[in-house]
């Protein structure tokens, strides 16, 4: 990195609409939630900034923004230089540091099997010593060309282009051996969502008011008494047999970009792992065909799918299936329903609400959802056996 003769511009970046974060799909969906000065935010120091990009050849850097999108837990730059316009970012830290370097490393061969299979991903910009992970004091850093975009609009013909970029992505890693450095579960691993909805109830608890302790709890018991029936269909109906393989693990419309309805990108490959191929599939649909959800208050969201962008997801996918649709289609209404207690119930039991938004509607709003899909599972799954 050569010196400027200005300062460079360090600003707060909150109009970009390249905007990983933008949770537009069940139970991810907001409109604001944690804002840009949330203390919890993790931000770069100025000696870091410029200890990390010595390690990369930009020529002049014009300007450095802070980019308050996405994890509060993973700190983000905004870069204009000579070289054009970048996205750093320092990974979320992990408890074993070893751990987190080899995954972030498998990570990022994944978007680079992923673009040779022609989804569209980040280019991942390499080192001046080569590699494209960078490790500093014990911290993980990473550099991509930024990806104009905006956010997932819920169109059906975007449905069903995410459709095609997932069938895609599991084509391209059906060839693949799993890998040590990938964790095993998700959504479906039911014991590990059990004591997550358990510590988001005591998390969650510490403080509040009596009626929101009472709610708190009517909702974390009514989920627990629907994972208890999820669980059992999903055994009596062959999830055990599923074929577990590599997924991206975090498909969701936060983490595609849009340039009108075609997609620009598939980011945010930080949370791939093994898993049943059936599960990533339910959550996806379950994400790209929420009803849309405006406003701070959880209670005031609409509840239910859009058919339209459920049936257009699905015909995507089927395009170039990894997996014959058909095949999974009476696992997915019960899969989407524990997928949404294991996205809601993590955040709130590390955190103690969902991204700024409180516990305790949030969760009933949750529920509300999951109520929803319990008395349609039938007609969920026909729109993937026609």
């Amino acid at each position: 990195m050569r010196a400027t003769r200005e300062r460079p511009t360090a600003v707060a970046d909150t109009n970009d609409t390249n905007d990983s974060a933008a949770k537009n799909a069940a139970p991810h969906a907001r409109a604001g939630g944690a804002g840009a000065d949330d203390p919890r935010r993790e931000r770069f120091t100025a000696h870091e900034i410029a200890q990390v990009l010595s390690h990369y050849d930009l020529g002049v850097i014009s300007a450095i923004r802070e980019y308050r999108r996405g994890s509060r837990r993973a700190a983000k730059l905004k870069l204009v230089s000579e070289r054009g316009e970048h996205l750093l970012k320092r990974r979320a830290s992990g408890r074993i540091a070893e751990r987190e370097r080899d995954r972030a490393a498998a990570s990022h061969r994944l978007q680079q099997i992923a673009a040779k299979a022609g989804v569209p991903v980040a280019t991942l910009v390499p080192l001046r010593t080569g590699g494209t992970l960078l490790e500093l004091d014990g911290r993980l850093y990473e550099l991509f060309s930024w990806i104009p975009g905006t956010r997932f609009a819920r169109h059906a013909e975007q449905a069903r282009a995410a459709g095609i970029a997932l069938s895609r992505l599991h084509g391209a890693f059906a060839g693949l051996e799993l890998l040590d450095e990938l964790p095993l579960g998700g959504f479906s691993a039911f014991a590990s969502v059990r004591t997550t909805l358990r510590q988001a109830l005591e998390r969650a608890s510490d403080g509040a008011s009596a009626d929101a302790v009472v709610s708190l709890h009517a909702s974390i018991e009514g989920m627990l008494t629907h994972l208890d029936r999820v669980e059992s269909k999903l055994a009596a109906k062959g999830l055990a047999m599923q074929r577990t393989a590599i997924c991206h693990g975090d498909f969701h419309p936060g983490n595609t970009l849009w340039s009108g309805d075609v997609l620009a990108a598939v980011i945010d490959f930080d949370s791939a792992r093994h898993e049943s191929i059936a599960a990533e599939i339910a959550n996806a649909m379950l994400q790209f065909s929420i009803r849309q959800r405006l406003g701070e208050n959880p209670l005031a969201w609409p509840v239910g799918l859009d058919p339209e962008n459920l049936r257009s997801f699905a015909t995507g996918y089927a395009a170039a299936p990894a997996i014959e649709l058909a095949e999974i289609a009476p696992l997915v209404p019960w899969l989407m329903m524990s997928a949404i207690m294991a996205e809601a119930a993590s955040p709130i039991a590390r955190d103690g609400d969902f991204a700024g938004i409180p516990a305790e509607p949030f969760l009933k709003a949750s529920l509300n959802l999951i109520d929803w899909i319990s008395q349609r599972t039938r007609a969920v799954a026909a729109v993937l056996g026609d």
